[in-house]
């Protein structure tokens, strides 16, 4: 496996656990304590109901 080969494929990873977490955030209501921001459109689009 080359080098840059190797940068795409941890690029890809990264970009795949970041949507991964912003699908998990977006699914996800916040503690009664703390504040929960509002979320951009495009996590919204993520929501799964």
């Amino acid at each position: 496996m080359g080098k840059e080969n190797k940068s795409q494929v941890l690029k890809k990873a990264f970009v795949l656990l970041a949507k991964k977490t912003a699908s998990l955030e977006a699914n996800t209501a916040c503690p009664l304590l703390t504040y929960q921001e509002k979320e951009p459109e495009q996590v919204k689009k993520l929501r799964r109901f």
